[in-house]
């Protein structure tokens, strides 16, 4: 390799560090900052899939993010094949953990708009055909890397020659989050207008559904144009950010509905709060 490829490697690497630092810190104090709820809210529920996924997508950044990309950008390997190895298994752990955050997000669209069966087979199939191509467009791009093993500090591996192609992924998710957050935003803004703009539950399903979407579709389209703007070697720069506002913010909406339908129920049986059922079915609170 070049001097000049090198250095470049050397700069792109480096800064990927950062945001991957950055990124697991946030994810790791808000881990920390939600533990209480989970444990009252969510642990003593009853097992359902919707569980299941959701307890996935929170806790899979602590193998992709704390182990693989901790391993791979900081371990001191120099084993080409090992390198491919922690690089791919870490893009296929991040895209299923942001796959299931979408399909949760998509339950509580369902919500807002009664849970009906025709909306429910139009998003799952809007889901499949805006995901599926992204599964494709991953391969392909782990197939245009070359990997390199240079025994410098911090630079033992990595990879050369990112396309263009891992743009395309995020512009699927960028489209996909920006109709669900156009479905979110109609009844939100019904809601406004009729005055039930003043209640917790609004807020909760409403506003943060809102903002949720925002933040994400704003993030998806800013790596589209940072992987078509800059070097391919910082086309995995924004992952790490893009993959923890995923799990972050689902589970966010998840303890929140949760946390408002605790409340009610003390509400409702404040003559008697120390026996109120603090479960709460999954599939009842439509997330």
């Amino acid at each position: 390799m070049s001097d000049d490829l090198i250095i470049a490697a050397t700069k792109a690497v480096r800064l990927t560090q950062y945001f991957t630092l950055a990124s697991l810190t946030v994810y790791l104090y808000d881990l920390l900052l939600t533990l209480d709820l989970e444990i009252n809210l969510l642990w003593p529920s009853k097992w359902t899939l919707m569980k299941v996924l959701y307890l996935v997508q929170r806790y899979l950044p602590l193998i992709d993010m704390g182990i693989v990309v901790m391993s791979w950008q900081f371990g001191e390997i120099t084993n080409l094949p090992l390198c491919e190895v922690l690089f791919r298994g870490c893009g296929w752990s991040i895209l299923v953990g942001m796959t299931l955050s979408e399909v949760i997000l998509m339950r509580r669209t369902l919500a807002v708009w009664g849970n009906g069966t025709k909306l429910r087979i139009t998003l799952f199939l809007f889901l499949f055909f805006c995901l599926t191509p992204v599964y494709f467009l991953l391969e392909r791009f782990h197939e245009t890397l070359t990997y390199h093993s240079i025994p410098i500090p911090g630079l033992h591996c990595f990879a050369t020659g990112q396309s263009h192609i891992s743009s395309l992924c995020w512009a699927f998710l960028t489209v996909y989050d920006t109709v669900l957050l156009m479905l979110t935003a109609i009844p939100a803004f019904r809601t406004y207008r009729s005055g039930g703009h003043q209640s917790s539950l609004f807020q909760v399903v409403y506003r943060d559904g809102v903002l949720y979407y925002l933040y994400l579709v704003a993030l998806s389209g800013l790596n589209v144009l940072w992987i078509l703007k800059l070097p391919g070697g910082y086309a995995t720069l924004l992952t790490s950010v893009e993959r923890v506002a995923y799990s972050v913010l689902t589970s966010h909406v998840v303890l929140h509905i949760r946390e408002q339908t605790y409340q009610r129920q003390v509400v409702m049986n404040s003559h008697n709060p120390i026996h109120i059922n603090v479960e709460v079915d999954f599939r009842r609170s439509e997330i």
